[in-house]
């Protein structure tokens, strides 16, 4: 059955709605991701001036690393939204940061495709992102992975440089550190164009410049050309935590990707026409994002929706013009979104997620300095709810050096040294998940006792 083109925009305002609807659902509920909450505690030392940006502390006295800041504008927003609006604030900051990707790759997708086909590519990009939409600076990158393509797009059709992506880049290297995505991004872009002599010489010239300049703007930030090894730095460190690790491609979500990337290539390979090296070159740079980590599948997903977009395009016919009325319509969808969220979060994300009722009564008044141990993703949480306490460790690797990251990985693991390392924290409380590894060998080997106990927690005390 062929559906009509008015039916398709029917279809494509309605698809738009309930992204968003979606989008606004998720923003709502309570801040779930304990990530969140250190960036919020680093965001505060940052605003109260406990910390520079020359010099950074830690949060807690075992992790000594020297680290330098790789997103702190992003959480001095954070923190500094919280400190106005209390966590409601934070939530509906997340809505926009979530509302907003939906609409830049709309956008970006509806620049070379119909609003159905832009609409069905921005959904399955979102369901690709799934392990990365959260409360986090991460979120910044998606976007900007997202405006670099349609900077670049827009290059190839106009001729026009995108100068514009170098102060961009600048502020990016502010609030995330995946920017070198971008940068090299563009370096595959200008490679493509330059194959397909697709513009003057002095053009592409031109074009090369912005990824050379991107760079060098890296250098005119407050953290300096430290910034480049700190950034890097990371993904030597890929063993200690998930998201760094190669993609699985049992996940549904990296299932979704591989849709994506299949309607970005079939259609190319069975038209007549050669495809250019251009598009071959985005192509090439999305497979690499996303059989690269986990963390890299929602960008591989921002940059594989566009070029899905124009490769299934031609099967339904030319790309529309943009009217009004659908500006209007996908503008007032999304204002609508975040008036209903701002009228939501006070109500629905008020406190952080669920805890036991005794984890504030057990830990709230414990002096200064007191050393509570937990698994390394849940000391976000602990560091932010309770500042005063010196939480044995946390998901922030780079405050970490790799000695103090292999020990709280034995710790958490209860492998080699494990018990060395243990008393070595002098901890007066551990919170744990019950059926943790750590718990149980605490409890039977350690002969830890058990203070309070709950469905996900439960606080344990060593003996004497």
């Amino acid at each position: 059955m062929v559906i009509s083109a008015r039916a398709r925009v029917l279809l494509a305002y309605l698809g738009v709605v309930v992204v968003f609807a979606v989008l606004t659902v998720k923003a709502a509920a309570p801040l779930h991701n304990t990530d969140t909450y250190f960036h919020l505690r680093f965001g505060h030392e940052f605003l109260t001036g406990h910390w520079s940006l020359s010099d950074p502390g830690a949060v807690t006295t075992f992790a000594t690393a020297d680290w330098v800041p790789t997103q702190w504008l992003s959480e001095v927003a954070m923190a500094q939204v919280e400190r106005w609006f209390g966590l409601p604030g934070v939530a509906w900051l997340s809505g926009l940061l979530f509302l907003t990707l939906a609409l830049a790759l709309y956008w970006c997708c509806r620049r070379v495709a119909e609003p159905l086909v832009s609409v069905v590519a921005v959904a399955l990009a979102l369901v690709a992102c799934t392990p990365g939409i959260s409360m986090r600076p991460q979120m910044i990158s998606y976007l900007l992975v997202t405006v670099t393509v349609a900077c670049w797009l827009a290059a190839r059709a106009s001729g026009r440089v995108p100068w514009l992506l170098v102060p961009v880049t600048w502020v990016w290297t502010m609030c995330h550190g995946m920017w070198p995505l971008g940068i090299g991004l563009g370096l595959a872009a200008v490679l493509g164009l330059a194959l397909d002599r697709a513009h003057p010489g002095r053009v592409l010239l031109r074009m090369a410049a912005v990824p050379l300049l991107s760079a060098a703007a890296a250098l005119l930030t407050p953290a300096g050309p430290a910034l480049f090894p700190a950034v890097f730095r990371v993904t030597t460190r890929a063993s200690y935590f998930h998201e760094w690790r190669p993609t699985d491609f049992h996940e549904p979500f990296a299932m979704v990707l591989l849709v994506l990337l299949a309607l970005a290539v079939l259609p190319r390979l069975r038209r007549a026409e050669a495809t250019s090296w251009f598009e071959l070159a985005l192509v090439c740079v999305a497979v690499v994002w996303a059989v690269y980590t986990t963390r890299t599948v929602p960008p591989a997903a921002c940059l594989a929706a566009p070029l899905a977009a124009a490769a299934v395009q031609p099967w339904v016919g030319s790309v529309p013009r943009v009217r009004l009325r659908e500006r209007v319509v996908v503008l007032t969808a999304f204002a609508a979104a975040l008036a209903t969220l701002a009228a939501l979060v006070p109500h629905t994300s008020d406190r952080p997620f669920a805890t036991p009722s005794w984890l504030d009564a057990e830990l709230a008044d414990l002096p200064d300095g007191t050393v509570v141990l937990c698994e390394i993703g849940f000391g976000g949480y602990l560091m932010w709810r309770f500042p005063q306490l010196d939480v044995a460790m946390s998901g922030y690797g780079d405050t970490y050096t790799d000695d103090e990251l292999e020990r709280d990985a034995d710790v958490e693991e209860v492998r080699g040294g494990w018990v060395e390392d243990v008393e070595g924290f002098h901890a007066a409380y551990a919170v744990l998940p019950p059926g943790s590894p750590l718990a149980y060998a605490l409890r039977q080997v350690e002969h830890w006792s058990v203070v309070e106990v709950g469905a996900d927690l439960e606080l344990l005390a060593p003996p004497g």
